[in-house]
């Protein structure tokens, strides 16, 4: 890739502003939470490689969480950068009104539990956040959307791979009501 194409895909996913700031995980805080929890809108949650076993939740912020993938562009770190949620709930949630510069991007998600009626892997409700550059597997809900849920608002799937979730209801992969997805490569 020449090197302003990938200029230009690090400015989509990296948030630039005055007061921006990169919290690194885990040489910063241990946790991807704990990331999250000191972020202000606009600041990148930037993640190493690793298995963090941990669910996480945005709690409303306009941030982008990302693997390594986001400085480098190199895919080996989706399936390096891992989040299991050890069959403890869903492993990502957007329930805060987030919107699309609320970013998850270069990720493996894996081993969510969706519980009451929420989604295994990635729940989101209210929200629309932009997902990029993720492998989504083998999560589990009795109800609908083992991989994705999706309720109300607009999302934006970019260059996903969604396989082996198992839903005792409707979207193994992805279920939307109310909303609308917008669905790239």
């Amino acid at each position: 890739m020449n090197l302003f194409r990938r200029y230009i895909l690090i400015m989509c996913f990296i948030p630039i502003g005055l007061s921006a700031t990169i919290i690194s995980i885990p040489s910063t805080y241990p946790t991807i939470q704990g990331g999250i929890d000191v972020a202000f809108d606009g600041d990148t949650v930037l993640v190493d490689q690793g298995t963090y076993l941990e669910n996480i939740n945005f709690n409303g912020k306009n941030i982008t969480v990302g693997s390594m993938f986001l400085t480098t562009q190199d895919t080996s770190y989706i399936s390096q950068t891992i989040i299991d949620a050890d069959s403890s709930g869903s492993v990502v949630t957007f329930m805060g009104g987030e919107n699309q510069d609320s970013k998850l991007v270069g990720f493996t998600i894996t081993n969510g539990n969706g519980e009451d009626g929420r989604g295994g892997g990635i729940n989101i409700y209210n929200a629309s956040p932009y997902l990029s550059f993720l492998t989504i597997r083998n999560n589990y809900t009795e109800s609908n959307g083992a991989g994705i849920k999706s309720y109300g608002n607009n999302q934006y799937f970019h260059d996903l791979n969604i396989e082996n979730n198992i839903s005792e209801g409707q979207g193994g992969a992805i279920y939307s009501y109310n909303s609308t997805v917008y669905l790239y490569n």
